[in-house]
C-alpha cells in the first residue's frame, strides 16, 4: 500500500494538505483503510467525505483546501482579489463561493453560498477554482466603503484586468432588488460607463496629491510656451517643471507611446523638464511621486 499512500500524499499536497475519500479509493486505499486512518488520527475529517492529512502553511493552502472538498467551490471576495494580485483589496478572511443553496463550513474558512454563479464568472489561476475579477469586484461591493469601491474599479481598469462592461455584465446578471452592493456599484459604473480609464479621475487625484504635499504653486492645463494649442497637465513654469498624468490604457498605445516620446524632447530642446506618472504610480506609489517632484523642484 505504500504506492497508494504515495499517490494520496501528492494529491493532499496540491490541494493544501486534504482529499477526498473518493480522491483516497481512486488511489488504491480501501474503505476500511481510510477509516483506520482516521481512528488511529493520522488523518482528520474535515467535511463530508474530506480528510486533512496534514498541514500547509502557504499563502494560498487554505483555499486550495476549502475548494478541493466543499462542493462547487470557489475562492472569492478577498480570498479572489488576493489570487488576482487585487492589492487595493487585502487583509479580509480567507472565502469561498459555494455554488449551492445549501449551508456549508470548513474549519478557518468564510464560506458564501449562493444561486447566482454563472460559468462565465468563474475561472482558474495558479490551479486555484476562483471567481472572475468582474465577479469578484461585484461580490465585494456590499463589504466596502463607495469610496474604496471606486479606487478598487478604478484601479483595476486601469490596470486592464477587467473593462467596465464586464462589471456591468456580471452585475446585471446577478442583481436583484435588496441585493446589498448593487445599488452602490452601479451608481460607480454608471458614472464611468464609456471612459476607457477616466483621465479627469487620474488628474485631480494626482493634483490633490501634490496639494497635500504641500506643492501648490503648480498650474494645470497649462500651455506649452512653444506650441500653445497643446497643454501640460501640470506645469511650474518658474522652475520650467512639467507634470504629466499618464492614462495607462491610452500610453499603452504605440502611436501615443511614441507621440509622447516626440514631446518629451521637445521639451528638453525647449529648456523645460517633463515628469511622467501613471495610475499605479499615482495609487500605490503615491510618497514616489512626491519625493520625485520635490526632487525636481530642488534641482
Amino acid at each position: 500500500y505504500m504506492h497508494a499512500d504515495n499517490a494520496v500524499q501528492r494529491i493532499a499536497a496540491s490541494q493544501g494538505g486534504v482529499v477526498t475519500r473518493r480522491q483516497a479509493i481512486n488511489s488504491g486505499l480501501s474503505p476500511n483503510q481510510i477509516d483506520g486512518r482516521v481512528r488511529t488520527g493520522r488523518w482528520r475529517v474535515v467535511t463530508s467525505g474530506g480528510y486533512r492529512l496534514f498541514d500547509m502553511p502557504g499563502e494560498f493552502d487554505l483555499v486550495k483546501s476549502a475548494t478541493a472538498l466543499l462542493p462547487r467551490a470557489f475562492a472569492s471576495h478577498f480570498s479572489a482579489a488576493k489570487i488576482h494580485g487585487m492589492t487595493m483589496l487585502k487583509g479580509e478572511p480567507t472565502s469561498v463561493i459555494v455554488h449551492t443553496r445549501t449551508t456549508h463550513t470548513f474549519p478557518g474558512v468564510l464560506v458564501h453560498r449562493c444561486h447566482d454563479l454563472q460559468p462565465d464568472h468563474v475561472t482558474s489561476v495558479l490551479g486555484i477554482p476562483v471567481t472572475t475579477i468582474a465577479r469578484t469586484v461585484v461580490d465585494v461591493a456590499s463589504s466596502i466603503s463607495p469610496k474604496h469601491l471606486e479606487i478598487v474599479v478604478d484601479d483595476n481598469i486601469a490596470a486592464q484586468r477587467v473593462t467596465h462592461r464586464e462589471i456591468r455584465e456580471v452585475l446585471d446578471a446577478v442583481a436583484r432588488k435588496g441585493k446589498p452592493g448593487v445599488r452602490k456599484l452601479r451608481s460607480i459604473l454608471d458614472g464611468r460607463e464609456g471612459v476607457a480609464i477616466a483621465p479627469s479621475t487620474l488628474e485631480a487625484r494626482g493634483n490633490k496629491l501634490l496639494r497635500e504635499a504641500g506643492i501648490v504653486t503648480f498650474l494645470t492645463e497649462y500651455a506649452i510656451p512653444w506650441d500653445p494649442l497643446r497643454r501640460f497637465d501640470v506645469a511650474i513654469p518658474e522652475n520650467r517643471l512639467a507634470v504629466e498624468w499618464d492614462s495607462r490604457r491610452w500610453h499603452m498605445q504605440a502611436q501615443a507611446f511614441a507621440s509622447d516620446r516626440r514631446r518629451d524632447r521637445e521639451v528638453v530642446t525647449n529648456g523645460w523638464r517633463i515628469l511622467r506618472f501613471t495610475w499605479d504610480d499615482v495609487h500605490r506609489q503615491p510618497q514616489l511621486v512626491i519625493d520625485t517632484v520635490l526632487a525636481a523642484l530642488a534641482a
